[in-house]
């Protein structure tokens, strides 16, 4: 598997708060610091179904106003016909 496809997948599994990743760094014998490993932590499950829910209850609420706008003129202009003049 390609670098690549890897950081791919890890990313995914970040945005979903399935695990976190941290990065590391080491000292050589010479002293120098250098980037090492990432450390990767499993997070609990429950907290990724919380954080999940709520986006979903997120993009009802989105979808339901979108709604709401789109019929908003439908009803004004359904009755602006009916009042007489």
């Amino acid at each position: 598997m390609s670098a690549n496809t890897v950081r791919k997948y890890v990313c995914e599994l970040e945005d979903c708060q399935l695990i976190s990743t941290e990065n590391t760094t080491v000292t050589t014998k010479v002293g120098l610091k250098r980037n090492s490993n990432l450390l990767y932590t499993i997070r609990p499950i429950q907290l990724a179904l919380d954080q999940f829910y709520e986006q979903q209850l997120a993009q009802m609420d989105t979808t339901a106003e979108r709604q709401q706008v789109a019929t908003a003129p439908a009803l004004h202009s359904n009755s602006a016909h009916s009042e007489p003049v």
